[in-house]
């Protein structure tokens, strides 16, 4: 009997995760970002990813002096000594300013495993600087 039970419990968790997934997917191919929050936007009631001015501006700067100085290091002491904070309140680190120069949503693109799609979001970045950024990072 507890094998029985046990059987459908599986099936019936697999079904969601299926579900789940195939929803998930439906989304990325929508052009609309199905998990997680992105520094820069927030999500409105229709789950489309809507422009925050106030932290846009700073993503621009994290871009903008990447592309000048090629440094991680100095991007996050620059925003720092300027007391500009992530949404948590903490100060940006390396790994920040490099995770969001990774970001294909700043330029436009939705990514969901592996799979790219035109985000239906207004970018932050145009692509050509995100491009430029992203080569000099290859290139370390």
């Amino acid at each position: 009997m507890v094998n029985c039970l046990l059987s459908v419990n599986q099936y019936a968790v697999d079904n969601i995760r299926s579900l789940v997934k195939g929803g998930l997917k439906t989304m990325a191919k929508s052009g609309l970002k199905a998990t997680g929050s992105v520094y820069g936007y927030s999500r409105s009631d229709d789950k489309s990813l809507k422009v925050v001015e106030s932290e846009s501006v700073v993503v621009s700067k994290i871009f903008k002096l990447y592309s000048e100085h090629k440094s991680l290091g100095k991007v996050a002491d620059s925003l720092n000594r300027q007391k500009i904070e992530t949404r948590r309140g903490k100060p940006f680190s390396r790994m920040t300013i490099k995770n969001i120069l990774n970001n294909k949503t700043y330029a436009g693109r939705i990514v969901h495993n592996g799979m790219e799609t035109k985000g239906l979001h207004k970018p932050i970045v145009s692509t050509r600087m995100w491009n430029r950024c992203n080569e000099m990072l290859s290139a370390k």
